[in-house]
């Protein structure tokens, strides 16, 4: 009988979904984002990543906020969007779930 019940707990744990898996908020420095179309340019092309639920941008600090899913997107993913757009981007600081 308690091996059916170790069994049967092991078998439950592998249909759980994972709990580590959340919603982020990663700040970006964006420094090259000097004249007014610029935060557009950039919020443009972080919104257009699968996973970001929202994005910030800011000429005169030159920053992105942004919110995504890391179970969808990564801080990789979106960083590459913004360098493919033309501008460099770098990790200011890491909220955690939001």
């Amino acid at each position: 009988m308690k091996l059916k019940v170790t069994s049967l707990a092991l078998l439950g744990m592998m249909f759980v979904t994972p709990v580590l898996a959340a919603i982020q908020t990663v700040s970006l420095s964006v420094p090259g984002m000097f004249c007014a179309s610029c935060p557009f340019i950039v919020q443009a092309a972080i919104g257009d990543v699968v996973g970001v639920q929202s994005v910030e941008t800011d000429l005169e600090s030159r920053t992105a906020i942004v919110v995504y899913d890391d179970e969808i997107t990564t801080l990789d993913d979106i960083i590459f969007a913004t360098t493919a757009v033309g501008y460099e981007a770098f990790l200011i600081e890491e909220n955690g779930g939001s």
